[in-house]
């Protein structure tokens, strides 16, 4: 569904030299799906092990006593002896070199492609004391007070016991981001003046006791990099307030900059910093302002991960996280027009309904609820209409959307839990509210208001089908629910805990988990009931099913052996035949997906949303209930009547026909791709002239290949109503 390049991802350069470039790609700065690259100096790029974070000559670096000479594919270790000393706030692996590194025991370690040997010491460094090292030498942080304010030192290999003062200009407090290349050493300071600290101190002084040189920049930079006269800096790791920027500092002064680069290294000719755009990668310069690139290698942007999907009548919606450079993580809901024909889905063109949260979201017809980032709960249409469904508040009320919190649409109606203030929870670090009242809810579009359902537990689920409303109680019964008449029905008696709920038409499907010792779904069962049919249920044995979804003719189950990966399968209604349809994305429990008629929506492993067509079945269209419309309306105002009526699935033959007693007035088309069937009528009859006030009959009646509409019980019975010409 959505395997379209189209997020921004997020690159490190890692380190630069003249032998190649190190730089690694995330998919975001939160962690996970990151891939390092080793790219060699005219030649290719190619993948190494994520265990390598810094580059210095002809190596590459990693945190396991492990290197890799450029070039080679062979990975040597060196003893924990010589174990690289803990390094102070360092840029880009400064505190390694192009021959190896000072050891926690203060010996020089030369690392080359014949292995690692001792070839020289020096005097003891103390742990967290060294900034920075190069070829010739390394530099100290000889003291520091209990403001942060700290001297430096510089240290020859030749002359190692003779310590170098090093002027910082004042700029000396809880300083970061070292670089050093031969006389040359930089770092920075935040602006401590400022209450904000948005602003910093790029210092720039010498190894040889000449004056330091200070520029202010009007970022937060914590990282710094040495290119010949020019100094490169990035600003990243506070991002939360600004945005990433790289940029570098002339000899003469001249700041310039590039927004959203991560990162800034130097092989000291030339400045190598990530870039992004339609292109995004790695380039190069000798000044950082975005006008006289090199590239040096083409990233390109990646696929989206997609966090909730659901499929409806004529579209399947999901959450993902595409974005732009400069955006953030951004989550946006999107759908796609999605027709069967056979065993073929056809897809139409992405179309994006704006930003929401990294939530569960539910479809019916063309509308799309979901929980936006501030935790608010919305309705939106197809056509850009929102209503906002609940206002959560802290320490009042929040709305519980992500699973097993019931959260489902149907027609005009939403079913979502709402959980209430009871208090405080309190840990030595801080106190956060807690939500422990939960309170079963549905939202009525037709009246915008929401009705407390009573109490519930987040463990309990639900689930609404037009008119159907079908729960669980304490004792694990099923209980069915026609909320046009209030009738109950028990669909299951008491047993095992329900851990999952959903009904279509007459047919109620769930599953259940029993404790095994530890395990505590470690049987599980699949199974479902034909309501209006006096057979009794069918259950299949699974494996750590939590979750159903439902349509006329298909179950859809995941299985597992308590953990990743879930694999997701069909039961075929009537029959014992179940289908692999592959493994699914799972968060802890949570598995995504949500089937109609005989589209499955689901999410992959590899974070795609995908819609997978089922194996045809017959089931006749249905009229949900709850349909929206004015009781009455003035044509001779210019009002008109325009219903809408919720249908569980497209139907391509649709007509809404106006008597009065038995004669006909109008005839009004109400086809619908959506599931939701809509008609306008003006109070004029067939031949144009305003009918008389009064009281007429409406009647809906369509049909799909599989048959003639029916009311949501089944019934053939017209499906009529009135409306008044006032």
């Amino acid at each position: 569904m959505n395997r379209i390049p189209s997020r921004q991802p997020e690159i490190d350069v890692l380190g630069a030299s003249p032998a190649g470039v190190l730089y690694r790609v995330m998919r975001s700065y939160s962690g996970g799906d990151w891939k390092t690259y080793l790219k060699p100096t005219g030649k290719p790029a190619y993948q190494v092990s994520t265990d390598f974070q810094y580059l210095a000559g002809d190596k590459i670096y990693g945190p396991r006593l492990g290197y890799l000479m450029i070039g080679s594919t062979v990975t040597k270790t060196c003893p924990e002896a010589l174990a690289p000393a803990y390094s102070y706030r360092a840029a880009q692996g400064s505190a390694y070199t192009s021959f190896g590194w000072i050891s926690r025991s203060n010996q020089l370690v030369t690392a080359d492609a014949n292995g690692c040997r001792v070839t020289g010491t020096v005097p003891e460094i103390g742990d967290y004391k060294l900034a920075a090292a190069d070829a010739t030498g390394y530099v100290t942080i000889d003291s520091e007070d209990a403001d942060g304010r700290m001297t430096l030192g510089y240290h020859s290999y030749a002359n190692p016991g003779t310590t170098q003062p090093i002027q910082t200009g004042g700029h000396n407090r809880y300083v970061h981001g070292f670089d050093l290349a031969g006389s040359v050493v930089t770092w920075a300071e935040l602006d401590y003046s400022d209450v904000n600290k948005q602003h910093a101190f790029v210092v720039r002084s010498s190894t040889t006791g000449g004056a330091a040189k200070v520029t202010l920049v009007e970022r937060m930079v914590d990282s710094t990099a040495i290119n010949g006269t020019a100094t490169g800096w990035a600003a990243c790791n506070y991002s939360i307030i600004t945005r990433c920027t790289a940029g570098s500092i002339s000899a003469a002064g001249v700041i310039t900059e590039v927004l959203d680069s991560r990162t800034a290294a130097s092989d000291g000719t030339r400045f190598f910093v990530d870039t992004y755009g339609a292109s995004p990668g790695v380039d190069s310069a000798t000044v950082i302002d975005g006008k006289s690139w090199t590239r040096l290698v083409t990233v390109g942007l990646l696929p989206p991960h997609t966090y909730s999907v659901d499929a409806a009548a004529g579209a399947v919606a999901y959450v993902d996280d595409q974005s732009q450079a400069g955006q953030g993580e951004r989550f946006v809901l999107a759908r796609r027009p999605v027709s069967k024909s056979g065993n073929t889905l056809t897809l139409g063109a992405q179309k994006v309904s704006g930003n929401t949260g990294e939530f569960p979201i539910t479809r019916d017809g063309d509308r799309t609820a979901y929980e936006d980032a501030a935790g608010d709960l919305w309705l939106t249409t197809d056509g850009g209409t929102k209503t906002r469904v609940f206002d959560s508040s802290e320490k009042v009320a929040v709305a519980w959307t992500t699973w097993p919190a019931p959260f489902n649409l149907s027609g005009h109606r939403l079913l979502w839990t709402k959980g209430e203030y009871t208090g405080e929870h309190c840990e030595p670090w801080g106190c956060y509210p807690i939500y422990g009242k939960a309170r079963l809810m549905m939202f009525d579009l037709r009246t915008g208001k929401n009705v407390d359902l009573g109490a519930t537990t987040l463990s309990r689920p639900a689930a609404l089908w037009g008119n159907y409303l079908v729960t669980t109680d304490s004792t694990n019964r099923i209980l069915r629910k026609d909320l046009s008449t209030g009738a109950v029905v028990q669909v299951k008696s008491a047993g095992p805990r329900v851990t999952g709920l959903d009904v279509n038409g007459t047919i109620v499907g769930w599953s259940t988990c029993a404790t095994v010792g530890t395990d505590a779904c470690g049987v599980s069962k699949i199974g479902y009931k034909v309501v209006s049919s006096s057979a009794p249920a069918v259950e299949l044995t699974s494996a750590h099913s939590k979750r159903v979804s439902l349509s006329g003719g298909h179950l859809a189950y995941t299985i597992s052996s308590g953990a990743a990966p879930f694999t997701l399968k069909t039961w075929r209604l009537g029959t014992t035949t179940t289908t692999v349809i592959g493994n699914a994305y799972s968060w802890t429990d949570e598995v995504p997906f949500e089937i109609h008629d005989e589209t499955l929506a689901w999410i992959g492993v590899d974070r795609t949303a995908r819609a997978t067509p089922l194996a045809a079945f017959g089931a006749r269209p249905r009229y949900l209930g709850n349909a929206s419309g004015a009781a009455s309306f003035v044509p001779s105002a210019g009002q008109r009547w325009s219903p809408s009526f919720p249908i569980s699935k497209a139907l391509p033959t649709c007509a809404i026909t106006i008597k009065s007693g038995t004669t006909l007035k109008r005839s009004l088309p109400c086809a619908t791709t959506t599931g939701i069937a809509r008609a306008s009528w003006d109070g004029k009859d067939a031949s144009g002239r305003l009918v008389a006030k009064g009281k007429y009959t409406w009647t809906i009646s369509g049909s799909d290949a599989d048959g003639g509409l029916l009311w949501w019980n089944g019934s053939a019975n017209p499906i009529t109503g009135t409306i008044t010409v006032a």
